[in-house]
């Protein structure tokens, strides 16, 4: 087999990444496997390259759970770390707790490419913590009375394909920390 001419290979990278969305999708890889898969695609110099990307891609899950929409905590803390389901829009209620949500091995329900994972929080009182894999944009929103922003993301590109995690923070008494990490 010939390499492919750099112009044939955009086609065939565009294909590789809509298969990779596919499986993040349906709950066959994380949010973190899915910008790592992504990233070595679009790194590839040639088809086999591509398709060695592609080839132990999971099988698809019998059986699976819908994630819930909304997530409550009234007193104490509320983590989500390592493999859990994620929806394209989730509602995090707090009274008093701080909230963790590590979306490296989020796995994200299915929707389209262009659409955005929203995660609203309210708190009365209550810090919010967010990790995202690196590559991953985030778009910071919301009020909080008395609390402090820190948003820390890797100066990387956006990998392509990867989710706009939007995150709304409604808080009287809070920070709010968003970092990536590999």
């Amino acid at each position: 087999m010939t390499a492919a001419a750099p112009d044939d290979l955009e086609p065939r990278r565009r294909d590789a990444q809509q298969r990779l969305e596919r499986a993040v999708g349906e709950g066959r890889l994380t949010l973190d496997e899915f910008t790592d898969r992504v990233g070595k695609v679009w790194a590839a110099d040639d088809g086999v390259a591509i398709e060695r990307v592609l080839t132990d891609l999971p099988t698809p899950v019998v059986g699976a759970t819908r994630p819930g929409r909304v997530l409550v905590s009234v007193l104490g803390d509320l983590t989500r770390k390592g493999r859990w389901s994620l929806r394209r829009r989730t509602t995090v209620l707090l009274l008093l707790g701080d909230v963790d949500l590590d979306l490296r091995g989020a796995v994200v329900e299915q929707g389209a490419a262009e659409e955005p994972i929203v995660v609203d929080t309210w708190s009365l009182i209550g810090d919010v913590q967010l990790t995202v894999p690196e590559g991953v944009e985030v778009e910071v929103g919301g009020f909080s009375l008395l609390g402090d922003q820190k948003v820390d993301l890797a100066p990387v590109p956006r990998v392509p394909g990867a989710p706009v995690v939007r995150l709304r923070v409604w808080s009287l008494l809070g920070d709010l920390t968003v970092r990536s990490a590999g």
